[in-house]
């Protein structure tokens, strides 16, 4: 172990880390040993200074009574005897028995050491038979209680010294195994780290890797030995970078020369530094000739030289700038400049010009616009067509839109004309029934008169007439109350058809008034109607567009999907709150819908009907209704022979 510390001692010296390692080792264990010393010196204090108030305690609980008892008796021996005991006590200091002789206290009997001042002292008042008779003075030292606890903490301080300097030996070889000999290989390795040697990988003394358990260490290596490989990666790349920089060079010198636009290199003051071969082809000079010259007086004509100067002395972008100069035989050019800088630090170094020769292009371009000018006055003149041409389109639009209105409104009436013809009839029964009673008891009364004339009047004959009154009154007023259901219920399906008030409704009312309407043509149809609708179900809504909804659904089922059908005719008509949402599903289980009407089956004037009585609106009206008034959705599906089944969802708000 001595080798051990000289090495480390050899590598580090006295700043390094295992001798500050064992430095803070050792001040830790110190700190903390002298911190359990004294906590168990305060903990055994308490419990000898606990121990010896329980010994006074006991006094008061064994002694006080025989003392008062032998005080009282004027046995002096026994109290002797009983002081002596209290004396046996550990750390008992001094025990003394105080008479009272009248109002005063005359010590009797004493034994120990008496001092001016004593560490535990207690008093204690000595009766006899409810009278007292003297006082008993206890007092105890704690000079043992002082010596033991000076002796247990050489102790602990001794053994905690050699517990600490053992384990912090055994810590600090511990981490010299651990970490600090592979610290001392990682320095080593940057020390000696050579950029010639990037595929030499760095190695710990016996960690072969991988390692099933890597940790922090093993994380470094692995950190570091990526470093070196990307350190590798980037010369390698640099190297390769060079090479396809140089080939880019020489790449970027072919495009120069070969390309067919003017790429000059000016000087801050535009003198010409280089060309590429367009300029020669393009002026006719010599390239010795055009270098060293001022690129204005060479490529720009003398009225547009002084603005052009002024712009890129201001360095002012210049981008697509159409320049005019001429050549040797003084042919007129048109160049598009663009100009580039090229700075070194702050100072402008090169300035580099790239023209483009368009002056082909510009004569096609003059050449089009007086193309352009001759189809102006051409498209003027179709434009005039179809402007009168669109305006009368616009008007037929508008023709056709009132049209379709008008037939939408000729529809609402027409239904609402349906709905008076079947409550008509409706009405017509009862109506009739309460006639022919009300003229049965018109005879009655006559008959009554007669033989109360005739003074014939008998008990037989009086049960008789009022059983026969009773009957023909509750016919009467039955038949009467079911006209005027009726009519009260056309009248508020009438008067919600015809307007769009908007107000809070029972939702099972208002599909019930419909139903009432319709009775005559349902049973003459005879067709069953299934209704399931919570009866407490109140919508905030136009109760005229639900009730114009209900009526054409029924009707189009009557007419159309139930026309020449012998089977069982069926409608089905469910309502309920599903969320935010009101939804109605209504189907029947009639002859279905044609499928090439299916598709359209919304559109406006599209019917089966077609030639027999169908406008071709009804769907059409419940859909807008939907749509654009109730802001719902609504939806379709029929199968042929399986009737048709219509899906309505519109925003709820309750009343």
């Amino acid at each position: 172990m001595s080798g051990l510390f000289i090495r480390t001692a050899k590598a580090t010296g006295f700043n390094g880390l295992s001798y500050r390692l064992l430095s803070y080792i050792l001040i830790c264990s110190t700190a903390l040993a002298l911190i359990i010393t004294a906590l168990q010196l305060v903990w055994d204090y308490r419990k000898d200074v606990a121990l010896i108030e329980g010994s006074i305690g006991q006094i008061e609980a064994s002694f006080l009574q025989p003392i008062s008892a032998s005080l009282w008796n004027l046995d002096e021996e026994q109290v002797k005897v009983q002081i002596e005991g209290i004396m046996n006590l550990p750390n008992m200091q001094f025990v003394m028995v105080k008479e009272l002789l009248g109002s005063a206290e005359v010590p009797l009997l004493t034994q120990g050491v008496e001092r001016d001042r004593y560490d535990i002292s207690r008093e204690f008042k000595l009766s006899y038979q409810g009278e007292m008779v003297g006082k008993l003075f206890v007092a105890a030292s704690l000079e043992q209680v002082y010596q033991r606890l000076i002796e247990k903490s050489v102790l602990i301080l001794i053994s905690q010294t050699i517990k600490t300097l053992v384990v912090s030996f055994c810590i600090l070889t511990i981490i010299y195994y651990l970490v600090v000999r592979h610290l001392h290989r990682i320095a080593h390795y940057a020390q000696h780290f050579n950029l010639e040697r990037l595929d030499v990988p760095l190695t710990l003394e016996g960690r072969t890797l991988p390692r099933k358990r890597p940790d922090e260490l093993d994380a470094l290596v692995a950190t570091l030995n990526e470093m070196r490989s990307r350190l590798q990666d980037e010369f390698m790349a640099r190297h390769r970078s060079a090479e396809q920089l140089q080939q880019e060079r020489d790449f970027s010198a072919t495009l120069i020369n070969s390309a067919n636009m003017i790429i000059c290199c000016l000087e801050p003051d535009l003198t010409i530094a280089s060309v590429n071969p367009a300029a020669v082809l393009l002026t006719g000079y010599h390239q010795q000739e055009i270098q060293g010259r001022n690129w204005l007086s060479l490529f720009v004509e003398e009225a547009q030289r002084d603005p052009i100067q002024a712009r890129i002395a201001r360095q002012e972008k210049i981008e697509d700038e159409e320049l005019t100069m001429f050549d040797q035989d003084g042919g007129e050019l048109t160049l598009q400049w663009t100009f580039a800088p090229f700075y070194e630090g702050e100072n402008l170094k090169y300035l580099i010009g790239f023209g483009y020769d368009i002056t082909r292009l510009k004569r096609i371009e003059r050449e089009i616009t007086e193309f352009s000018e001759q189809l102006e006055g051409k498209v003027q003149e179709r434009t005039r067509s179809l402007s009168e041409a669109n305006d009368q389109l616009g008007k037929a639009y508008h023709d056709l839109k009132q049209a379709q209105q008008t037939l939408v409104e000729s529809e609402k009436m027409a239904s609402l004309g349906s709905l008076v013809a079947g409550v008509a009839h409706e009405i017509n029964t009862p109506i009739g029934i309460s006639v022919t009673a009300s003229s049965y008891l018109q005879e009655q009364v006559a008959d009554f008169r007669q033989h109360l004339e005739a003074k014939q009047l008998s008990r037989s004959y009086l049960n008789e007439f009022t059983v026969n009154l009773d009957e023909s009154m509750q016919l009467l007023q039955g038949n009467l109350r079911r006209a005027s259901e009726l009519i009260a219920s056309f009248k508020q399906v009438a008067v919600d058809q015809s307007s769009e008030a908007r107000y809070s409704f029972n939702v099972a009312e208002n599909l019930h008034q419909v139903v009432v309407s319709l009775g005559h043509k349902l049973k003459k149809a005879q067709c069953e109607l299934d209704i399931q609708c919570d009866p407490k179900l109140s919508l905030f809504s136009f109760p005229g567009s639900f009730t114009q909804i209900y009526s054409n659904l029924i009707l189009n089922s009557i007419h159309h999907g139930f026309d020449e059908w012998d089977r069982p005719k069926k409608i089905s008509i469910r309502v309920e709150r599903q969320g935010e949402d009101l939804v109605i599903d209504y189907a029947d289980n009639g002859r279905g819908i044609p499928p090439h009407i299916l598709p359209r089956i919304f559109d406006p004037f599209v019917t089966s009907k077609r030639g027999h009585g169908g406008s071709g609106l009804g769907t059409h009206i419940i859909y807008n209704l939907v749509v654009q008034l109730l802001r719902g959705r609504i939806h379709c599906s029929s199968e042929p022979g399986h009737g048709a089944q219509f899906h309505i969802r519109v925003p709820m708000q309750e009343g």
